[in-house]
């Protein structure tokens, strides 16, 4: 493939990262990852904020066809994520914009495009998504929360776990079992619901960094209104199908990385141990070369994708190869970072913590990635059987 991009498209780039650094003047600081936005009032407030700016360009709505508002397409979306990640700046609703809005997109009624995606390309309403359980997470198919038909709503009782920023959500949209006697993966139902409909209880559950990103969700008989249905009723496995191929390229945490990258560069260059500067240690460079070769080989990775995503030929091999890819290299990453620092790499905050204690938090957080979004176990699996043909274990 041709990895340059035309003038119209790095036009745009640069408008995009142009806005992104005004915006990232604005942060409040320290940000620590997730722990701040989803789980300070400050940290929340920057991320509606930042929503709200790139709501008012016609940002969050890029890639939709020009009927629902769309300006531009998926390769707009990968390099507003470029811009953003690069200048660390929030804003993107991972569930309503990067989830939800392209399912309605593809498989959403008329009626439920007019009425969900105007609020979410104005960043009025923000989403969650409620999908594990307690005893349903790779295997998600084995969920036990209900949602039962009578009349013209739904009677949702059950629990769901692991509910990322679902304490902030205006909004969810969740699968549960509408068919309590039918068979595995045809019976279950893809339903919208109002995060403040009576019967919804959401409960904290915190990192080890003390972050509250992650919630448990219990139903206790909680109406849901039988038209915010997406799809048909018991083939709600085929939406979460549907929903669970958008947005791999994860551009944004491969600007994140090569920006933190440049960081930690500079810090080994200005900080003397036993007289000369860290980066002079052969072992240091040595490695940070060796995260910069792998940083490189992501981002490739990711622009091929967004490719494919914008003719419509991403296989699911692709998108577990990046997911796979991704996360561990955060996980390397975290743990190269603390080791250069040594011992004041664990202090969380004042003067002796290096870039303000953004990376033993980050060590702390980065173990999430390689189990959400579906386990890297699971991705493996979906590589060997769906992209290389290898026969499932009997």
């Amino acid at each position: 493939m041709d990895f340059r991009l035309t003038p119209e498209q790095e036009k745009r780039r640069q408008e995009y990262h142009a806005v992104c650094r005004e915006l990232s003047l604005k942060a409040p600081h320290p940000i620590l990852g997730e722990k701040t936005i989803f789980g300070t009032e400050h940290g929340w407030k920057f991320f509606r904020y930042c929503a709200r700016e790139f709501a008012r360009r016609g940002w969050l709505s890029l890639s939709w066809p020009a009927e629902y508002g769309g300006t531009g397409d998926r390769m707009d979306q990968v390099l507003l994520a470029d811009a953003m990640g690069y200048n660390g700046v929030p804003g993107i609703d991972p569930f309503g914009v990067g989830m939800l809005a392209p399912t309605l997109l593809a498989v959403g009624s008329e009626e439920l495009k007019k009425e969900f995606l105007p609020p979410i390309a104005s960043a009025d309403v923000m989403w969650c998504e409620l999908w594990s359980e307690p005893n349903a997470g790779s295997d998600l198919a084995a969920l036990t929360a209900t949602a039962i038909r009578k009349g013209d709503e739904y009677v949702i009782n059950g629990q769901k776990t692991w509910n990322t920023n679902a304490h902030n959500a205006d909004w969810a949209f969740g699968i549960f079992k509408s068919d309590p006697e039918g068979k595995k993966h045809r019976n279950l139902s893809f339903l919208l619901m109002d995060m403040k409909t009576p019967g919804i209880t959401v409960r904290p559950l915190y990192y080890m960094n003390d972050g509250h990103i992650l919630n448990e969700v219990y139903f206790d008989d909680a109406h849901v209104p039988a038209r915010n249905l997406v799809g048909k009723e018991h083939e709600g496995w085929a939406v979460v199908n549907v929903l669970a191929g958008f947005e791999r390229s994860n551009m944004g945490a491969v600007a994140g990385m090569r920006r933190q990258l440049e960081e930690i560069v500079h810090y080994c260059n200005e900080t003397i141990v036993n007289g000369r500067p860290r980066s002079q240690d052969p072992m240091i460079r040595n490695r940070l070369a060796q995260l910069a070769c792998e940083i490189e080989a992501m981002s490739t990775l990711g622009y091929r994708i967004a490719d494919q995503q914008n003719r419509d030929e991403m296989g699911l091999m692709d998108a577990s190869a990046m997911k796979v890819f991704s996360t561990e290299l955060e996980e390397r990453f975290a743990a190269l970072a603390v080791d250069i620092f040594g011992p004041s790499g664990q202090i969380t905050g004042g003067r002796w913590a290096p870039m303000g204690g953004h990376w033993i938090n980050a060590y702390q957080e980065s173990f999430v990635g390689t189990i959400s979004a579906g386990t890297n176990e699971i991705q493996r699996n979906i590589i060997a059987w769906y992209g290389l043909g290898l026969p499932r274990m009997k």
